[in-house]
């Protein structure tokens, strides 16, 4: 059985080793300050950033990171998908549905029109899996490195 609670109703460490995997899965090493960053960010009220994980049967398999953000043409809310991560061990077995779907009804108890992501152009298994729960779009997306370092690509 999946069921969907907040991230931090698992604690700090199991959700520290899903976000290490998915970390490493696009190639980028994340330190333990920038984990307690993070952890911070979706336990606090300082920040938007909230996160929801997947427990299948008792166990920690998958998150997502989210945020409310304004669109001012449309004067409406929406919100923007940060991160989502299911264990490969348990993909295809509804664990990645099950996450969205609880998105979808945040989304629609807070209002928002329409929920945002984006993910890596090489990550075919992904695509096929995100077609099935959204639309791509016609947008491309900068990043403007605001440190003269040249940082490799980084989610």
């Amino acid at each position: 059985m999946i069921e969907i609670v907040e991230t931090r109703q698992i604690g700090f460490r199991k959700w520290a080793d899903l976000y290490k995997t998915y970390a490493e899965f696009y190639q980028v090493s994340m330190t333990e300050e920038q984990l307690q960053t993070a952890w911070a960010w979706l336990s606090g009220h300082e920040t938007e950033l909230r996160g929801i994980a997947a427990l299948l049967d008792g166990e920690p398999k998958g998150i997502i990171h989210y945020r409310r953000f304004l669109r001012p043409m449309s004067g409406e809310v929406g919100i923007f998908m940060d991160d989502i991560f299911v264990c490969s061990s348990v993909r295809r077995q509804g664990v990645g549905n099950a996450l969205l779907e609880r998105l979808q009804h945040i989304a629609e108890v807070q209002d928002c029109t329409v929920i945002r992501w984006m993910t890596a152009e090489n990550n075919r298994g992904a695509h096929r899996f995100y077609d099935q729960f959204g639309k791509l779009t016609k947008w491309i997306t900068y990043d403007h490195n605001m440190s003269d370092e040249d940082v490799p690509d980084k989610k």
